[in-house]
């Protein structure tokens, strides 16, 4: 089991106070790594080069080099949070300035933090990065879940299925440099929605659920360790089979 381990691995994710990247944190920091957080709450704004710049070095002159990163720090509201309008907008309607910041946050700051973190992986002839995408990377949304007159956000769908290329352009840069670049499609995870809404996502996928907390944690575990060493400009999908439907 040892190629399947982390330990004593150092690797930053971004947005590791989020939902899923908090269980990604507390996941891989069990299994022996050295995890950064780069968050807004600790001070890194993954939007700004420079922010991104100084909190990078920070870490390579604690540690030495960074062996992982996840990126991860995304905007996405809750499916039954908020009214219609906003990023719940019709598409003929969506704000265009709502979708350029969503985008910067989603898309442009992944690619921010690849490059800078990439820089030094490169140099370093080692590392593995893993952007976190979307099942609706793949895939439109299922607008008939939500409430009449909300539909997923369009900004969303679009920076993840942005991040998939944004991967295959880094792993076909960085692998020469012995840096393997891979993405996970996760799909929908439950989050104390409401009851109706998860049986009706659930029915979408082969599994008739959503996922749980943690079901995650395992496969972002294996793109950042050497069980996954033959692999770079992959997609992992973990959805219940909704893409496969």
């Amino acid at each position: 089991m040892d190629t399947f381990s982390v330990k004593d691995r150092v690797i930053v994710i971004t947005g590791g106070s989020g939902f899923l990247g908090s269980q990604y944190r507390t996941a891989l920091e069990a299994a022996g790594a050295v995890v950064e957080n780069f968050d807004i709450d600790t001070g890194v704004n993954v939007t700004d080069e420079a922010s991104v710049e100084t909190a990078v070095e920070a870490v390579l002159a604690k540690h030495g080099r960074i062996d992982g990163l996840v990126t991860n720090a995304a905007a996405n509201p809750k499916a039954d949070e908020g009214t219609g309008g906003g990023p719940w907008s019709s598409y003929t309607e969506f704000p265009v300035e709502l979708f350029r910041s969503e985008l910067d946050l989603n898309l442009v700051g992944s690619f921010i933090v690849a490059k800078v973190v990439g820089r030094h992986m490169e140099k370093a002839k080692q590392g593995s990065i893993v952007f976190i995408a979307s099942d609706l990377a793949l895939i439109a949304p299922a607008n008939a879940l939500y409430p009449e007159g909300k539909f997923k956000d369009i900004a969303y769908g679009t920076s993840k299925a942005g991040i998939l290329g944004l991967m295959r352009f880094f792993a076909s840069y960085l692998g020469a440099h012995g840096v393997r670049v891979n993405a996970l499609a996760p799909g929908g995870m439950y989050r104390n929605h409401d009851e109706t809404f998860a049986k009706k996502n659930g029915a979408l996928n082969m599994l008739g659920r959503m996922s749980k907390e943690g079901e995650y944690d395992g496969a972002v575990q294996f793109l950042l360790s050497d069980a996954s060493s033959y692999m770079t400009g992959a997609c992992l999908v973990v959805d219940g089979g909704r893409t496969a439907m």
